[in-house]
């Protein structure tokens, strides 16, 4: 029969030829286009990228250019989860940098419903830290704009910690201590007290975690049926980053100070957020921009847009080698926002999928007015430098290969950060690779060791 089918169809000219699929050729294009402008043969150079080097603004804040280093959790604070050494050496490199944007990955709100073992919690026993951290990262980059991610990990906290929920079900996991009425408006009290201790530890503002299934995504969820005044209505399930909204700018001291917020436009979860209800999983954006404008009344001024849970829906999240299609969703629903509130100030991510091309995909993406700036994560664990060597000397770039090392660290609750090009990182690798194969784990290890093994890495768990 597909014989027949075959001989019945008429071959033309055109189908007789072998074809490459649209977004190879895409991205051959883009491919092309950075290399004219690194290897020099463009004469105005930078000029190609006028945008991505041009100064930006974010309220009353102009930033240097518009790349910002997303939050990367490096999972290295000390006891109570304090800023030791090896984190304040993280920020000082990205401070080398020439980033327009830094911002300091999240920082858990509370102490006992965390996602990662040596994860970052800001709170007064901890705030001698981060004035040192923010000291030190503004004496080597005083153009920067330093902004602190809050998070509450919520029902992905780590099994490590006291797993918490707002709703039964769903991606709670077993366990999960259902919250009291009364235990969430702590939490949002906690959310104010540390927005208010970023602007005194010297930073320029805060970006509210309402994404990748944490605590503040799984609020704002159609899923989220409480039947207090936390759940079931848009109106309650907004009500916490209202609130939270509305007590810190009763609280800050400079009316300057930086608000914004991370969300997930579209989770791939029954319920979760970009979804039409409780027991929908069809994408369906309406409620997702009734937030970004909703953003906006509260006096924010971004919204920096992602989409996925990176333990669940990870491709969403992040695209690797095998997924990269998903970046454009990611640029659809930048566009979408910024569509929604053109005078609010988007940041687009998931420009690490895209490797050597990422920049050029930036520079359109800008060009268009899609976005107002440009996110990369992994690449800034690749070269925390990247965009100042991209604009002085393209050729010593450390491109992030979506190898998935840095994940697989994270999954094991090791340090995380570049495992191709940092040998700390790598010899962790090397250990953990080592160990597994030592208890005969055969499916948590790639086949193969060293640079080679971690080349043919598969995405794990991914960064939040």
């Amino acid at each position: 029969m597909g014989n027949l089918i075959g001989r019945m169809i008429p071959k033309t000219k055109e189908s007789a030829k072998p074809t490459r699929s649209l977004y190879a050729k895409e991205q051959a294009v883009h491919r092309d286009y950075s290399k004219q402008v690194t290897d020099g043969s463009r004469r105005e150079s930078l000029a190609a990228w006028n945008l991505l080097y041009s100064p930006g603004q974010i309220g009353k804040r102009q930033t240097i250019n518009r790349f910002v280093s997303q939050a990367m959790e490096g999972n290295d604070g000390g006891p109570g989860g304090s800023v030791s050494e090896r984190t304040l050496a993280r920020y000082q490199r990205l401070a080398q940098g020439n980033w327009g944007v830094v911002i300091v990955e999240a920082l858990s709100v509370v102490e006992d419903s965390v996602a990662r073992p040596n994860g970052l919690i800001l709170n007064r026993k901890n705030l001698d830290g981060y004035k040192r951290l923010t000291e030190a990262f503004k004496k080597k980059a005083p153009d920067t704009v330093l902004l602190f991610q809050l998070t509450h990990s919520g029902r992905h906290s780590g099994t490590f910690s006291r797993r918490v929920c707002l709703y039964p079900g769903g991606d709670a996991g077993e366990g999960a201590e259902l919250l009291t009425t009364d235990k969430i408006a702590g939490i949002r009290d906690r959310f104010v007290e540390a927005a208010l201790l970023a602007e005194e530890s010297g930073a320029d503002g805060i970006d509210f975690k309402l994404c990748h299934g944490y605590f503040g995504a799984e609020m704002l969820r159609p899923a989220n049926i409480r039947e207090d005044k936390w759940g079931g209505s848009f109106e309650n399930r907004t009500r916490f980053i209202r609130e939270v909204v509305e007590a810190t700018r009763a609280g800050l001291r400079n009316r300057e100070f930086l608000l914004g917020s991370r969300l997930s436009f579209y989770e791939a979860v029954r319920g979760g957020c970009g979804t039409g209800g409780p027991d929908e999983i069809i994408e369906d954006l309406t409620e997702m921009l009734r937030i970004v404008s909703l953003l906006k009344e509260l006096g924010m001024v971004y919204v920096n847009v992602s989409a996925g849970i990176p333990s669940l829906t990870a491709e969403i999240t992040r695209p690797t080698q095998m997924s990269r299609l998903f970046v454009y969703h990611h640029f659809r629903y930048a566009r979408l926002a910024k569509r929604q509130v053109p005078d609010l100030t988007v940041i687009g991510s998931a420009y690490s999928a895209l490797g050597k091309s990422g920049s050029s995909w930036a520079e359109e993406n800008l060009q268009k007015g899609y976005v107002d700036f440009v996110g990369f994560g992994r690449q800034s664990f690749a070269d925390p430098e990247f965009p100042r060597k991209l604009s002085e000397d393209s050729a010593s770039v450390h491109w992030c290969t979506t190898c998935s090392g840095c994940s697989k660290l994270m999954a094991a609750g090791k340090h995380d950060g570049c495992v191709l090009y940092d040998p700390y990182y790598r010899d962790l690798l090397k250990e953990l690779n080592s160990a597994a194969r030592n208890k005969d784990t055969k499916d948590s290890v790639p086949r193969g060791s060293g640079d080679a093994g971690i080349e043919k890495l598969a995405p794990a768990e991914r960064h939040g």
